[in-house]
């Protein structure tokens, strides 16, 4: 299965749209382009596995700012390092939600740039916008491609081994329901900070906003994955899990 250029830059700007829409908690959908983009940023997304190439977007510098105004709650203007962690994340969010069906499933996309306008050349791109109800109209400029290889061949290798084949013990235990958690970070503090927090005040985590969150079952760490929004809700996306046999194991010594 493959997806054309039109149909990718479609369901990129789509999701991009949700995403804005959610973050300003306004109306917003993609629609025909009203001129092209100006003096704005050039994202770069990479795509690794089940689908490889190269997708890129360009903002207009006028409504990402708007837009980043709004997001982040601020009175002035933002500084260019605000737009473009701003940028980032909104694209890194929009690149999750695509992934979610297919052909796109199982591919990864990452941030691998942000560039002044300019610094890339458009390769036959494509004009887009997004209107944000209340807040700007964003334009857009999309180009690239992807394309999917051909699948390794497999003959060799059979279906992953069912659980219960390891151990039928686990056939019992299998429809329980367990508490999933996300630790986005943690910390430690002394008592006397605990006692001193109040409303406003703020957490060091000591970690990256890029960094992976962990997903936890009964205090044990199953996989690692980047935080998403799909259809208006937080999501995480799973970027790498423990193998099949090492999770059973930790369920066995839990139990």
């Amino acid at each position: 299965m493959s997806l054309s250029r039109h149909d990718l830059f479609d369901r990129f700007v789509a999701s991009l749209a949700a995403v804005l829409g959610a973050l300003v908690d306004a109306p917003s959908v993609a629609r025909a382009a009203e001129g092209s983009p100006e003096g704005g940023w050039v994202v770069s997304l990479q795509a690794e596995q089940a689908a490889r190439g190269t997708l890129v977007v360009e903002f207009d510098r006028d409504a990402l700012e708007a837009l980043t105004k709004r997001i982040m709650g601020m009175e002035v203007e933002p500084s260019a390092e605000v737009v473009v962690d701003t940028l980032k994340e909104i694209c890194a969010q929009a690149a999750g939600s695509i992934v979610q069906e297919p052909p796109l499933t199982g591919t990864r996309f990452t941030v691998a740039s942000v560039d002044r306008a300019g610094a890339l050349a458009a390769v036959d791109p494509v004009l887009m916008a997004i209107a944000v109800d209340s807040v700007a109209t964003l334009r857009l400029r999309v180009w690239g491609a992807l394309t999917f290889p051909a699948p390794a061949d497999q003959k060799t290798a059979g279906p992953p081994p069912a659980p219960s084949a390891a151990n039928p013990k686990l056939d019992v235990i299998l429809d329980i329901d367990l508490p999933l958690l996300v630790r986005f970070g943690r910390t430690e503090m002394p008592l006397r900070s605990l006692t001193m927090l109040g409303p406003g005040s703020v957490i060091d985590l000591g970690r990256s906003p890029d960094d992976p969150v962990d997903v936890l079952v009964s205090n044990q760490i199953v996989a690692r994955g980047e935080v998403v929004i799909v259809g208006g809700n937080y999501g995480v996306r799973i970027t790498d899990v423990m193998s099949p046999a090492d999770r059973i194991r930790s369920m066995e010594g839990e139990w």
